[in-house]
């Protein structure tokens, strides 16, 4: 058994997360090794085959983490590990299915390439992220260094309101966490969702935020951030220079 790291997914609405970053930039060497221990013990106790995510719930005020859930299958979220430990999650899967073994040792994991996945959904931000199912009329994808989009949707795309509001993830890495955030900057800038409403000013906002640029938020971060306001804020002076 190896680990793949860790993954922080603390912005979240209505439970739901947002973003997804890997590694987490608050935790200790020590508290970091205690975790993925911890995580391997749970695998080794349920005898277990295959790709598998724990998760736990983290106090920065107390340092301590709690046991939430095992998740005994590929998250939507995987891909910014993947980005992250530079491994191909999905074939590793399929391999061990295949009665294979793996293709790592814990030694080849390097952990050096800082990812965030931003969840592109189909909800008006400035209304709460009120859902907006409909036609998709305009699509354009950002491209680049760094950059990856996940993706099952097309200009002409009738997005029914039965499921999931998720459009496409965007992903992106670099050397550093600074600049993996500039390139999503760069990407969000270039992304065009025309027919219905998506999160992507929602993005752009949060990740100019000075408390998401430290590292040090948590699952209140949109509330205690004002972020929907900020959206909203945002939006307007949109709309003023489109119209000027």
């Amino acid at each position: 058994m190896i680990h793949l790291g860790e993954r922080d997914c603390s912005v979240q609405r209505r439970f739901q997360k947002l973003i997804e970053e890997a590694p987490c930039q608050i935790l200790s060497p020590h508290l970091r090794m205690k975790i993925y221990v911890t995580a391997l013990d749970v695998a080794v106790a349920l005898q277990y085959v295959n790709a598998l995510t724990v998760e736990f719930f983290y106090v920065p005020d107390t340092q301590e983490f709690y046991f939430n859930e095992v998740n005994s299958r590929l998250q939507v979220e995987h891909c910014v590990t993947e980005l992250a430990a530079n491994v191909d999650i999905v074939k590793e899967h399929i391999r061990i299915a295949a009665g294979e073994r793996l293709s790592y040792n814990q030694e080849d994991i390097r952990l050096d390439a800082p990812s965030i996945n931003l969840r592109i959904t189909a909800e008006d931000p400035t209304r709460n992220f009120f859902p907006c199912p409909g036609k998709i009329t305009g699509l354009r994808f950002p491209h680049g260094l760094g950059v990856r989009i996940d993706e099952g949707i097309y200009e002409g795309y009738e997005l029914p309101h039965d499921y999931d509001s998720l459009l496409f993830k965007l992903l992106v890495r670099g050397k550093t966490r600074e600049e993996a955030i500039i390139r999503a900057q760069r990407a969000l800038s270039e992304i065009r969702v025309e027919g219905i409403e998506s999160t992507t000013l929602f993005h752009q906002v949060t990740l100019d935020d000075e408390v998401f640029r430290s590292g040090k938020y948590t699952t209140d971060f949109i509330e205690n951030r004002n972020i929907i306001k900020k959206v909203q804020e945002r939006a307007r002076i949109m709309r003023r220079l489109d119209n000027r």
